[in-house]
Formats: C-alpha cells, sequence, structure tokens
C-alpha cells in the first residue's frame, strides 16, 4: 500500500506542476511566429497523411522539414539518433524503434524491437514475442496500424499479432502514448504506427540482402536443425525523384522443441465431504484443488514469408500518388507428445492442506470408475495465418498551404486450419496403484508418483477426444480516410486540420471437430481396449527434463501412436463392436452422416460474426509561439466517433445431460437442434485531446497532454453464441453480450525531457488515466437440465461480461540513454547504455484475501517493466547486450473452467547482436535469444498453486548481409 500512494502522489504531483505552468504563464503567452528548427533528419511534429510517410511539408517560420524517412540511416548509432529525434520532435508523447538501414530492423521480430521502448512490454509464445502491452494495458488495448491504416490479424481478438510481420519492410515503428485527434485509430494503451520505407526516400537503384542460419534448442548448444532466414530489398527511383519503386520478399524457417507443463485451472471450493481432517471433525468442504497435470513436449516448425511493395508517383508538382501492398503469411506446425494425469475428487482417499485450503498432497485410490488414468495424447493444432494489405493514397496541394489527401485501403487476414488439428487421448488406467500428487510449492510444478508403468503397451485403452482444432477466423478492414491540412506562416495558429474516416470491419470465426461428440459419447471411459498395433503404438522418449519446468515425476518415455490410424480403427467394426448396444447403434448412425469417418467437420453451433461499421470526423488545431523565449507548440483538437456493430450466432443448446459411469469427472451431453440469433449494438463519442509542448531550456522540453479515449469491448465478449462447460464439478454457460459499451479512459500525461546530445537523453514521464467500463464476467445460477441418473435439475452458472467496474491506472516512466562518444578515450567511445524503467500501479487490485468475495475485479496485465542494454559501435564493429524484463501481473482474471484469477511471474530475458562489417557492401552478423534459457510460469493466486511453465530454450541466427 505504501507504494501504491507513493506512486499515486508522484503522478498527481506532475498533474499539478502542469497545470500551475499553464496557469501561470498564460499571461505571457503571446503569438509570435515560431522560429525552431527540427533537428537535422527529424520527423515533423504533426501526424502524416494516412497511408503515406510524412514527406516534405512547410512549417510557419520553419526550413523545410525532412521525414526521417528519406534519411540514409546506417549502424544502431544512427538508429538511436533517429528514434530520439522522432521523440523530440513530436507534441505528442512518442517513443519509438528505427531500422539500422534498409531492410535491417534490429531485431527478427517486430514485438521484440518494441519491448525495449519504454512502457512497452510483450506477450511470449513459442519461444517468440507475439503481441504488446503499453503502460500495462494488455494487446485488446492497443491498435496498431501500418502507414496510418488498420492491418487485419486473424488471432481472433482485437489484439494484434507481431509474428506474422516481417521485421524487414519496416523503417520504423513508433509508438504513440498519447493522443492526438487526427491519429485514425484510437486506444486506451496507445497506438503503434509501422512505417514503411518509401520509394521516393532513395537515389536511383539501391537493395539490401540477407542470408542466415537459424538454430535453436533447448539446452542453448548449437545442435539440432539448423534452418533458413533471408530476406531482399531492391528499388530504383528515376534522376528527378518523380518515381520509384521497392519491393522486398524474406523467407524464415524455425525448428524448435518446447516442454512445457500445466494444471489448466484450479477448483476452489471442492466438497470432499467423504475425508475429514481428524477425529471428530468435519469433511473437507472448501478445499482448492487442480484440474489436472500434463507434461508436454511440443516439437514444431514455424514458417514466416513476406513480400512487400510499393510505388511512389508525382505526374505533377502538385500530385502524389501513393500505392502499398503487403502480404504474410506465418505458419506454424506443432506437434505435441502430452503425458496426462486428469484430477478427479471423488477418488481421493486422503489429503493435506495448508493454510490457504490449498492441496499439498493427496493419494488416489486404484478401485472404482474414478480411477487415474495414464493419459498417452497425441495433439496437433496448426495454424497457417495469411494477411495482405493494399493501400492507395493520393496526396494534392491545393496551393502552398493547403493540402488535400485521399486514402483508400483494404486489409485481410485468415487462418483455416482448424479441420486438420486433433487432440486424442489412448490411456491405462492405474487399477491396484495408489498414485500419489505431490505439491512442490512456489516455481516448481507438482508431480504424480506410485503410478503404474508408462511404457506397457498391453493395457492400452480407448478414451477421447476430438478431430479438428481451434478455430477458423477471418477478418476483414475497408478504410477510406479524407483530410485537409491547411498551413498559416503568419500568427499563433500555425496549422488546420480536418478529415473524416470510414472503416467497415467483419469478423467471423467458427470450429470444426468430429460431430456431436460421436468419438467421446462412444468411447470415453477406457473401456474399450486398443490393440498397439492397429494404432501404430511406439514408446516415445522425452527429452531431459528442465528444473522449474518438467515436472519432476514425470516418465522419461511413455507411449504414442499414429493419430490417423487410431481415428481409422475407432470407426472400423474391430472397435466399435465392443461397445455396448446402445452406444454401437449411437456411434454407427454419427458415423454415417459423417460420411463413415471419424474426421472433422463444420460446427455449425460455433458460428460467429460480428459486424462494426463506423464513421468518425475530426479537427484539430496547432498554434505556436515563444514563452520566455523558448518556442512552445500546443495542438487541440476533438474527433467525433459513431459506431454500429451487429451480432450473428448460431447455437446449438444441449438437451441432455448424463455422467459417464466409467469416467465419473467426465460430463455428456446430446445436443439439440440449431437456433440462430442476432442482436445490435453500437455507441457515439466526442473525444477531445490537448498536447502541449515548451522548450524550457533548448534542451529541456517540458510535455502536458490531456485527452480522453476509447477501446471497443474484446470480441470474444461481442460473440453471441453459448458454450457449455460439462464437468460435473463445474457446469457452465457462457454468452457474450452484444451491447457492451466501449472502455473510456481520461488520461493525463505530463513529463520532461532532457536531451544531452543527439544520441542520449533523459526523460521522466508521469501519466494518469480514469478507466471505466471495463467488461466485468458476472455470473449467475440457472436451473437448466436434469440429470438423467437421478432425473434431479442441475444448477449451471451462467456467465455474461457486463459494463460495470471503473479503475484508475497511473505510473511513471524513467529513460536514460546515453553515448559515451565524448567522455571515454578511444577505443572505448563507441559504447552506449540504454535503460528504461516503468512503474504502473493500479486502484482496483486482487489480494488472496479478496479472491473468494463477490464482484472481484482488477485490470490485467498491469506490472512493472525494465529494459537495459548496452551497445558498442566503432569502425566495422558493432554489438548488443540486452536484458528485457517484466514484472509479475494478474493474466486473467477467469482462468479456465475453475474460473479463478491466473497469474504470470516475473520474466526477464538476455539477447545479445552483434556484426563486423567486411567491407562497405558486405558484413556477417550472429544474434542469440534468452541466453540464460529462462522460463514462463504461472499461478492461480498463490504461488504455490502451480497453473504452467514453459521452456523454449535459445535461438541463435548467424549469417551475412550486403547492400548496394
Amino acid at each position: 500500500m505504501q507504494r501504491t500512494k507513493m506512486a499515486l502522489s508522484v503522478s498527481q504531483a506532475l498533474a499539478a506542476m502542469a497545470a500551475a505552468c499553464l496557469l501561470g504563464y498564460g499571461a505571457q503567452v503571446h503569438a509570435q511566429t515560431s522560429t525552431a528548427t527540427p533537428a537535422d533528419g527529424a520527423a515533423p511534429s504533426t501526424q502524416a497523411a494516412p497511408g503515406a510517410s510524412q514527406g516534405t511539408r512547410k512549417k510557419p517560420g520553419s526550413k523545410k522539414v525532412v521525414d526521417l524517412t528519406a534519411v540514409a540511416v546506417t549502424g544502431q548509432l544512427s538508429a538511436i539518433r533517429r528514434a530520439q529525434s522522432i521523440k523530440r520532435d513530436a507534441v505528442n508523447v512518442v517513443d519509438s524503434v528505427s531500422a539500422e538501414e534498409a531492410g535491417k530492423f534490429p531485431d527478427p521480430n517486430v514485438a521484440d524491437a518494441l519491448q525495449r521502448v519504454p512502457g512497452v512490454s510483450v506477450n511470449r509464445s513459442g519461444g517468440e514475442s507475439s503481441q504488446i502491452a503499453v503502460r500495462g494495458f494488455g494487446p485488446d488495448f492497443v491498435a496498431v496500424t501500418i502507414n496510418n491504416r488498420q492491418m487485419a490479424t486473424a488471432s481472433g481478438s482485437r489484439a494484434f499479432n507481431f509474428d506474422v510481420l516481417p521485421s524487414e519492410i519496416i523503417s520504423v515503428a513508433q509508438v504513440n502514448k498519447t493522443a492526438s485527434a487526427d491519429i485514425p485509430e484510437i486506444d486506451i494503451g496507445g497506438v503503434v504506427n509501422i512505417q514503411t520505407a518509401r520509394p521516393l526516400d532513395f537515389h536511383g537503384y539501391h537493395g539490401a540482402w540477407s542470408a542466415a542460419g537459424v538454430n535453436s534448442n533447448l539446452t542453448g548448444s548449437w545442435q539440432g536443425k539448423t534452418t533458413p532466414k533471408a530476406s531482399a530489398v531492391f528499388g530504383w527511383t528515376n534522376a528527378d525523384d518523380t518515381f520509384g519503386w521497392t519491393a522486398s520478399a524474406m523467407y524464415y524457417k524455425r525448428k524448435d522443441t518446447q516442454l512445457n507443463t500445466q494444471a489448466n485451472s484450479w477448483y476452489v471450493d471442492q466438497d470432499i465431504s467423504q475425508l475429514s481432517p481428524g477425529p471428530g471433525t468435519a469433511g473437507y468442504t472448501n478445499v482448492a484443488v487442480p484440474e489436472t497435470l500434463a507434461s508436454n513436449v511440443i516439437d514444431e516448425t514455424r514458417t514466416r514469408k513476406g513480400f512487400s511493395g510499393a510505388v511512389d508517383w508525382k505526374p505533377i508538382d502538385q500530385l502524389t500518388i501513393r500505392a502499398d501492398t503487403l502480404y504474410s503469411s506465418y505458419q506454424v506446425d506443432p506437434l505435441e507428445h502430452e503425458f496426462g494425469e486428469y484430477g478427479n475428487t471423488g477418488n481421493i482417499q486422503s489429503l493435506t492442506t495448508d493454510a490457504n485450503n490449498t492441496v499439498t498432497s493427496f493419494t488416489r485410490s486404484g478401485t472404482g470408475p474414478g480411477v487415474m488414468a495414464n493419459d498417452y495424447v497425441m495433439s496437433y493444432t496448426p495454424v497457417y495465418e495469411k494477411s495482405y494489405q493494399n493501400g492507395l493514397n493520393f496526396s494534392y496541394d491545393i496551393d502552398e498551404s493547403t493540402n488535400l489527401s485521399l486514402d483508400v485501403s483494404d486489409s485481410k487476414a485468415w487462418n483455416k486450419q482448424s479441420p486438420y488439428g486433433y487432440f486424442l487421448v489412448i490411456g491405462s488406467k492405474n487399477f491396484g496403484a495408489n498414485p500419489v500428487w505431490t505439491n512442490n510449492g512456489d516455481n516448481e510444478p507438482p508431480g504424480y508418483t506410485g503410478i503404474i508403468s508408462s511404457t506397457d503397451p498391453s493395457t492400452l485403452a480407448a478414451h477421447c477426444c476430438n478431430a479438428g482444432s481451434g478455430n477458423n477466423v477471418t477478418n476483414r478492414i475497408n478504410q477510406y480516410q479524407l483530410n485537409l491540412t491547411k498551413n498559416f506562416v503568419d500568427g499563433v495558429l500555425s496549422q488546420l486540420e480536418f478529415g473524416v474516416q470510414f472503416e467497415d470491419k467483419q469478423n467471423k470465426s467458427d470450429s470444426w471437430g468430429t460431430p456431436n461428440s460421436i468419438l467421446c459419447n462412444a468411447y470415453c471411459g477406457y473401456t474399450v481396449p486398443v490393440p498397439p498395433d492397429a494404432v501404430g503404438a511406439y514408446v516415445y522418449t522425452a527429452p531431459d527434463k528442465v528444473h522449474g519446468v518438467s515436472s519432476p515425476d514425470l516418465p522419461a518415455q511413455w507411449i504414442q501412436y499414429d493419430p490417423r490410424a487410431y481415428l481409422a480403427w475407432l470407426a472400423s467394426p474391430a472397435a466399435y463392436n465392443q461397445l455396448p448396444a446402445d452406444k454401437r447403434a449411437a456411434l454407427l448412425a454419427g458415423l454415417a452422416a459423417n460420411g463413415g469417418t471419424m474426421d472433422a467437420a463444420l460446427n455449425p453451433g460455433s458460428y460467429n460474426k460480428v459486424t462494426e461499421r463506423s464513421k468518425s470526423f475530426f479537427a484539430k488545431s496547432t498554434f505556436e509561439g515563444t514563452m520566455r523565449d523558448q518556442p512552445w507548440t500546443l495542438e487541440v483538437g476533438v474527433r467525433y466517433l459513431d459506431l454500429t456493430s451487429t451480432s450473428v450466432a448460431i447455437n446449438r443448446p444441449p438437451v441432455s445431460y448424463y455422467i459417464d459411469p466409467n469416467d465419473t469427472s467426465n460430463g455428456q451431453v446430446a445436443y439439440g437442434p440449431l437456433a440462430p440469433q442476432s442482436a445490435d449494438g453500437g455507441y457515439h463519442k466526442w473525444l477531445p485531446s490537448m498536447n502541449f509542448k515548451w522548450n524550457l531550456l533548448d534542451d529541456l522540453i517540458f510535455r502536458f497532454s490531456l485527452s480522453k479515449t476509447l477501446t471497443s469491448p474484446e470480441l470474444s465478449n461481442l460473440y453471441y453464441n453459448k458454450s457449455y462447460g460439462v464437468r460435473p464439478n463445474s457446469l457452465t454457460i457462457s454468452q457474450g453480450n452484444p451491447q457492451l459499451q466501449p472502455y473510456m479512459s481520461k488520461n493525463y500525461d505530463m513529463g520532461l525531457e532532457w536531451y544531452i546530445n543527439d544520441a542520449s537523453y533523459v526523460a521522466l514521464e508521469g501519466f494518469y488515466k480514469k478507466v471505466s467500463n471495463f467488461s466485468t464476467l458476472v455470473s449467475t445460477p440457472v436451473q437448466f437440465l436434469t440429470n438423467q441418473a437421478d432425473g434431479q435439475p442441475l444448477t449451471w452458472s451462467l456467465t455474461q461480461p457486463i459494463n460495470l467496474n471503473s479503475s484508475k491506472i497511473y505510473g511513471e516512466e524513467f529513460t536514460f540513454n546515453y553515448q559515451f562518444t565524448h567522455l571515454l578515450p578511444d577505443p572505448f567511445n563507441g559504447l552506449g547504455i540504454a535503460a528504461n524503467y516503468t512503474h504502473v500501479s493500479s486502484s482496483t487490485t486482487l489480494s488472496p484475501g479478496v479472491i473468494a468475495a463477490s464482484g472481484k475485479f482488477a485490470v490485467p496485465g498491469i506490472g512493472n517493466s525494465a529494459n537495459f542494454s548496452v551497445y558498442y559501435e566503432k569502425g566495422p564493429v558493432q554489438a548488443r547486450l540486452a536484458y528485457n524484463w517484466r514484472g509479475s501481473y494478474l493474466e486473467s482474471l477467469s482462468y479456465g473452467s475453475g474460473a479463478q484469477p491466473a497469474t504470470r511471474d516475473s520474466y526477464g530475458q538476455l539477447d545479445l547482436s552483434a556484426s563486423y562489417a567486411i567491407n562497405k557492401h558486405l558484413s556477417a552478423f550472429v544474434s542469440g535469444t534468452n541466453l540464460t534459457h529462462q522460463h514462463l510460469y504461472d499461478y492461480s493466486v498463490y504461488p504455490n498453486r502451480f497453473l504452467y511453465a514453459e521452456a523454449d530454450g535459445t535461438v541463435y541466427t548467424v549469417g551475412v548481409r550486403g547492400t548496394f
């Protein structure tokens, strides 16, 4: 509590200082043309025309300003200077990462590079950074645009997946942390605009290429298969700089092995009344137990391909036409070998708990229907996301001070791999054994001992689950923008901007699977023996265990098999003739309706479509003058947004329910006819913004910003279909809410920046956000269906999101970048450091003492972050060692079927990159990520309620690069 109060007081003090400055010096502000000129190569402080780099335009009282994309950038020091210039000359609060030269972004993944920006942290998956958070606000609260155009993503949410975007095409990735009315997208966390290089930024023929080998492994040594990475960028601009084109292509492939262990979720308040803590005491009625223990080895191949092209043409001096196209594909082929042991509270013979009612150990019975099985799981969840963006921009100078621009863009992304996946289980029940589960405490997965052999093929029995996996997602965005800009030479008013924007967005989702659960309805329960030869059973040897990730008691070997052979056998007479008559008849009817196979088919009850159409208008004025002989700039604007939405779903509700007598942890349902439904939603909002910048001294800048921003509800919360959780100890119904309103935030930002030289600065920035309309899941008990075994009505928990809570998020960012050019003697004067730390707090937090309270609420993603790097650039040598850290944060308020909070533990990663210039056209480079083999760890409420651990190892890249 002490720390939170201190953070709040700092943010409040910064806001008070800003108000005092504006009020105290307001009387001294007078109309005067600014004579301040941006640093050479600096970007203009105003936003570019949509869909275009900012190019050149005249500002009142200043020289012709040249956008940074027109500067030949070579080397990491030049990239640092470029990013610093962008920050210094912007009016709103901005940070960025720049390419070192054409086609050479500083990291293989855009998100990996952005994590070095103050206040930016990343979400990691499979050893790569996939999504980002800004100032504690997660990926759904961060808008991403490409050349000021929104790009579609097949993530199934509003979060942008950076792993689909080739970094070789990028010139600058700019993070706008405060709003400006002319920025075409709005989000509470911020807006990331990725700028690609323009053809007219270069002269004549130009190009760059690279070729490298990539090696990814768990041990940190160079072993296993080395895969290729290659890229090329080429272009041409004519002699009078009126026509040019660029084209780029890249290919990247990485093979790796990932280890993870998971508990899926924790069930709390479990009534294990058959046991008692001691003589004369009542049974355990509020115990927290894990859902399962699953140990996974994932052998995967990741392949990224990309192509981009751009054409700039100036048919007359007043008109510039820009055309762009971008295509990217990202394919992940993950084959998962899993050894699982599913939980069942009714099978527990004895247990121990700690003071928080968390089980520390329990023993399972070896008799009865609830006997634990050794689950041999084969899983495949492929991803093949394809996306493109096409854009066309016309920029016309009506006169020397007036510009009209029209931008049209179309973007689409899709991932349709659901039919090709599977999740299949063959098991061996632990009859006669008494498995013992042990909680190994914080940062260590639990384990089972006393189980039967995991390599005996004679005990195999059929279980579940499904062909097909995940969701098919298609996302499309059409965008139209018209902007008018008027510059003024005389007076305090320097610029007026007006614009209108129309967007049409559509997101569709459906899933594929073995229809009507015919596989599980027939075979779940481990009652049908499986001949090993019929399914190609073999003994799988797992990689060496990783401490802190692998369960200490995980067998070194277990049974695996051919998934397609297993599915074919389940559909054969040899398998279904062993079923009881009623199950056999139901299975045969299901097979006949599915073409005689267990293959995946479209699940019509999974269809969801959300259509959003928006129109917006903005007006912004920019004022410039001097105060105490130092320049100031004030931007004041407003954006009006009107959005309408329609959610369409097709539901297939259950009509009957029973508990499988052979597996009492499993509920079985039969589904009724399709029931389509739709609902409309929408909103209209006024969003004002103000950004003020004042040079207190030549090298000292003060900033103050006020704004109102919004974030649209999560797509998953707008989906209108229903999903059902049918575990007997957790009967749930989940449904979206198309009438949700957007998150709304009032934002206050203030900061000081001291620019020591062109590659060194110190900055302290405070921010305060008052956010309302948080979507909160509210659960209500409802009576639905009856239990076929006893005819009693069943109580389900119906969960829907509603706009309920608000929160204050506040914090500070501190940045210190320093280049030792003038401080250290040669050759040490090539050294530099870049460090930043962001502290974020929230007025709503979840402590273990309030977890069980009704209406629990906190903001996921809020947490501290820090980055530190030391770099060297001298002569032909460049090197950078970077440490990126993210503090623990709430990952989910309601995670898994247990619906309990999930927390991601703190994580730090050390990366290294270096290059050597053989000559001016050729260089060699090497990089390594996660050199210290750090792993991810999640827990539920308390650190000893283990949820998830993942090890991805180290990735090395070695190659050569050429330019001309």
